[in-house]
């Protein structure tokens, strides 16, 4: 980083906007075998939003991990301003403490960035598993921890875009009803492919719609741009069918 950016962001001017992104990653036992290609794919992401000042000056990262339980491996930080983690496997595949963890970060990431004099666009979740939840409530758990309800007040005003991709045993009438909010939330589900393309073609789908989103912030008018998959690709992408009433 040259010194003149160094010296840039000694202080937030007033009003400074970031966009914060979240990567939920599956690391559950299934996963064992598909460690490497996810590290590999979450380092080019580091690398493509370092190479482009505007994306590094707005888009800020965080990586939550789950399986038993969730837990924050890379604080919300500038790519070029941290280091990412090498994940590992570890247990079985619990969803509802992922949205409790994730929920948690959101509220804790925003009062601090609040206090620092940030304008925060809404925040976008990328939400990465190969396999069937475990923890029957978590349905429960996603309304409970991740969406609002405007007529009452109830939930999460601040709730992220939330955006699930799915592969190998993540169930695709699942990943529908955790796309959210309505006319917004995608999501995504990898068909007939192998396991390391399917974890590819995601990752470049991720890494593209966080580079699109953080340079429409040079516009004056940031959007949050999810992108189609790869031409070719084996994904199928579709909007939101989150449905109040499933509770």
């Amino acid at each position: 980083m040259s010194v003149e950016r160094v010296a840039e962001r000694g202080g937030v001017e007033p009003g400074q906007l970031v966009m914060p992104f979240y990567l939920v990653c599956d690391v559950s036992y299934s996963m064992s075998s598909d460690m490497r290609a996810l590290n590999d794919g979450v380092e080019r992401l580091r690398r493509a939003i370092i190479t482009q000042p505007v994306v590094d000056d707005v888009a800020q990262i965080s990586i939550i991990t789950f399986s038993d339980s969730a837990k924050v491996r890379m604080p919300l930080a500038r790519m070029s301003e941290t280091t990412v983690p090498t994940l590992s496997p570890e247990g079985g595949t619990n969803y509802g403490g992922a949205f409790r963890e994730l929920a948690r970060a959101i509220e804790q990431d925003r009062r601090d960035l609040k206090a620092q004099g940030y304008n925060i666009f809404r925040p976008c979740a990328f939400f990465l598993s190969d396999g069937e939840p475990l923890d029957r409530d978590w349905q429960q758990s996603f309304a409970g921890a991740l969406t609002y309800d405007k007529a009452t007040g109830a939930g999460m005003k601040a709730h992220p875009i939330f955006v699930p991709f799915g592969f190998r045993d993540a169930p695709e009438d699942v990943l529908r009803r955790l796309a959210y909010p309505p006319q917004r939330g995608k999501w995504y589900h990898s068909r007939d492919t192998g396991v390391e393309q399917a974890l590819n073609g995601i990752l470049e789908i991720i890494m593209k719609s966080i580079m699109s989103s953080g340079m429409s912030a040079g516009t004056g008018r940031p959007t949050m741009m999810l992108q189609a998959p790869p031409a070719g690709s084996g994904i199928a992408h579709g909007e939101s069918e989150y449905n109040e009433d499933y509770i």
